[in-house]
This record gives structure tokens, sequence and C-alpha cells, in this order.
């Protein structure tokens, strides 16, 4: 190769080293390639950042759209070069709860338990119900069963009034993390009457096994036993169930007494009850 010294000519010293004579004069005119560059990846990353399920072609047209008129090669180039084909796909937030610990409850009425269970009612319309059941987690006694087609945070507390003037308030209640549940008026409702509620850590039902059980229980025993034309029937046949779970059947942790037994046994225990 013919050597290239300082006093060559632009056309020899181009020639030599392979490069254009255009770039020379733009890049002597102070055209910056590599800072244009570092602007679009730095306009990327901020896009991508604001709006982390958008694609490269949304991006694009965006700025496109605020005015820039790069070619969509020479951004592509840089998108890849900035890894920003590789983002994770947007996951929504966890719910942050704080950690209740699961200490059994020494007297009955002390805790209670609630949960929903959803099925379906064959009638005309094929109408799916949720069942909201509320239960003592020391004698396992079943406070209440009740299917609607729709609960809302309103009905859950019309229902815990109700159960609350029969037995008298309970120190806590457990529950899991449903939007019914961390409503602002029931936990204002629970405030005002001086309850507790604990909630659950999310995706772990077993912290509020005795309401599980109890949901399977419902199922086995009563639901899966015959087809319901409407929520009326639905709530009759769980009326039957109740006085059947609570006074008939037998409890394996209960020393194989039923709820009504063992509350008449344990009267040492505190329990109120408002007629």
């Amino acid at each position: 190769m013919d050597a290239v010294g300082p006093g060559q000519s632009v056309r020899r010293k181009s020639r030599v080293l392979g490069l254009r004579r255009q770039s020379y004069y733009r890049r002597k005119a102070g055209h910056r390639p590599e800072e244009e560059d570092q602007f679009i990846a730095e306009l990327l990353c901020q896009t991508t950042q604001r709006f982390i399920s958008w694609g490269f072609w949304l991006v694009f047209y965006f700025l496109r759209n605020q005015g820039y008129s790069w070619n969509h090669k020479k951004v592509y180039r840089i998108w890849k070069e900035e890894g920003l084909n590789l983002r994770k796909v947007a996951k929504r937030p966890k719910m942050k709860r704080k950690y209740q610990a699961l200490i059994a409850p020494e007297q009955i009425n002390e805790g209670w338990a609630m949960d929903f269970l959803s099925d379906w009612v064959v009638g005309q319309n094929q109408q799916q119900v949720r069942i909201f059941n509320l239960v003592d987690e020391a004698s396992r006694k079943a406070l209440w069963l009740e299917g609607h087609r729709s609960i809302s945070a309103k009905k859950v507390i019309q229902i815990l009034d109700q159960a609350v003037q029969w037995r008298g308030k309970p120190r806590y209640i457990r529950c899991d993390n449903g939007p019914e549940f961390i409503a602002h008026a029931l936990q204002q409702w629970a405030d005002d009457h001086g309850i507790e509620l604990k909630f659950t850590q999310p995706g772990k039902p077993t912290q509020n096994g005795i309401c599980e059980r109890l949901n399977g229980t419902i199922r086995r025993d009563c639901l899966h036993l015959e087809w319901f034309a409407s929520i009326k029937e639905l709530n009759q046949a769980l009326q039957k169930f109740w006085q059947v779970y609570n006074q008939i059947r037998p409890h394996q942790n209960l020393g194989y007494k039923t709820p009504d037994q063992f509350e008449q046994i344990n009267q040492k225990f505190y329990f109120r009850s408002v007629a």
C-alpha cells in the first residue's frame, strides 16, 4: 500500500484509506453520527421505560409523530444494539400485604374466616353464582352460607352486621385479598367495630385453610349432588347443608363432635350469643 503522509492530498488519503471524500468533508464540517446515535439510543430507552409494553414499530412511529425523521433501518439498528427487543414482558405489580402469623384461636368466637365459592346454577340463563361462607375458626361452625349472582363489599358488610348481631363480634376475621375484602368500606367497618382484618399472603390459599376445607365440603356434599334451576333452590340446599354440617356431621379435628356439640361442651371458652 502506498504510504500516506501529512503532505498528501485529501483525494490520495481517501483512496488509500478507502474513505469517501464526502465523509471527510462532512466530518470536518461538524457531522458526528455517533453523537446522533447516542441521542437516539437515549430517546429509545426513555420511551420504552415510559411505555413498557410497546414494541419497535409503536415506538418508531411515536417518535415520528414527535417530529423525528430518522430512517427506520437506522433506528432499528440502534434498537438492537441497546437490546430493547429482549425486554421482559410487563407484569402486574404484586399486591403487598403485611404477613399475619397463623395462630389458632384459643376461644370460640375469637376469630372468624370468610371466603367465596363460585359455581354455576343451571337455569334458563345458566347464571354464575358466588357463595359467601363465614366460619368460626375455633369450633369450625359454619356461621353463614348464602349464594348470590354477585356479592359486593356492601353486601359483605350487611352479612357481617347480621352475624355480629346474632353471635357477637370476633376479635379478628381472616380473609384473602379479593376485591370485596380489600375494599375501603369493609376496612372502615372493621375499624368502627374494633375488628382486625387478617389478610392471607397472595397466592397462598392454605393460610385460610378452614374456609378452603369448608368450600370442598360444600362442593362434595351439596353442589355436586344435584342441579339447581335457580339461586333460590341453591340457597335452600345450602340451608339444609348448613344444618347437617353444624348439627349432624362429625368433625375429625373436633374429636368427631359436631360444631354445636363442641361449643356446648366447651362453655368455659368465651362465647356470647345475641338473641
